[in-house]
C-alpha cells in the first residue's frame, strides 16, 4: 500500500513540474498580415525560448502551445532577433 501512495506522490510532482511555465518564454515575430493568422514554431526551442512567426489563415494560437512564463510580441522595428 505504501508503494502505491509513494508512486502517486511522485506522479503528482511530475505533473506539477510539466504544467509549470517556469523557464518557458515565447518570442513572437511581427507580421504585416491582415485578417486571421496563426502561429508557427520557428525552429527548435533554445534554452526554454520558443520563437514563433505568424502565418495567414486559421490555425494554432499561442495557448495551443502550452503556458509561458513570459511572452514578447515584437513590433516591426524591434524584430531583428
Amino acid at each position: 500500500m505504501s508503494h502505491r501512495s509513494s508512486m502517486q506522490r511522485r506522479l503528482k510532482r511530475l505533473e506539477h513540474r510539466q504544467a509549470s511555465p517556469v523557464g518557458r518564454e515565447a518570442y513572437i515575430a511581427p507580421s504585416s498580415l491582415v485578417g486571421e493568422t496563426h502561429l508557427v514554431v520557428d525552429g527548435p526551442p533554445v534554452g526554454g525560448r520558443y520563437y514563433f512567426r505568424e502565418e495567414p489563415g486559421p490555425g494554432p494560437q499561442l495557448a495551443d502551445f502550452g503556458q509561458f512564463e513570459s511572452i514578447l510580441q515584437f513590433t516591426e522595428d524591434e524584430a531583428h532577433f
